[in-house]
């Protein structure tokens, strides 16, 4: 098995953000949602998107060690497409978290409130790891697909009906 580079960084990237969710996960207390009756949905969101984060996470690395089964081990532009889109999801998920954190922090007492607050920390690391996620793809995206020699070589020339240099 050959794991290309950037599925063994977002690989481990993926292993610190589950450990992060699961911290999260720690720091909402059950009695949370019994306690405060406005904040209920806010709670469920949280969990929420706490699940398909984790969900998303153990399919992605499981896929990576598909991927790399394969000859080259190398990512093509698909995956890498999709997962720039997943990633991008899961930002404005846990930005949403973020806003929720800091927004309950400020608006209760001090024990939930602090609890809260490192919820909104730790969403902000989430934010910042997922971003990462999504450069080191869309980074292969531009290398492979818009800078690479060997397309602009291919796409380019007179039997396309058009050469460098020539006015229309």
């Amino acid at each position: 098995m050959a794991f290309s580079a950037q599925l063994v960084l977002s690989a481990a990237i993926k292993v610190l953000i589950t450990i992060l969710v699961i911290v999260v996960l720690c720091l909402v207390d059950p009695s949370y949602l019994t306690a405060y009756i406005s904040i209920n949905y806010e709670i469920v969101m949280i969990y929420l998107f706490s699940a398909v984060t984790l969900l998303y996470n153990v399919v992605s690395v499981v896929m990576y060690c598909i991927i790399s089964r394969k000859e080259d081990g190398g990512v093509t532009t698909n995956h890498s497409i999709g997962e720039v889109i997943f990633a991008l999801f899961q930002v404005g998920a846990w930005l949403l978290i973020l806003g929720i954190g800091g927004n309950i922090s400020q608006r209760t007492i001090i024990e939930s409130g602090e609890g809260f607050g490192w919820i909104g920390a730790l969403s902000g690391v989430i934010v910042g790891s997922f971003l990462c996620i999504a450069g080191i793809f869309t980074i292969n995206v531009i290398n492979d697909k818009i800078l690479s020699r060997e397309r602009q070589e291919k796409y380019s020339g007179s039997r396309y009906g058009y050469s460098a240099g020539r006015h229309y």
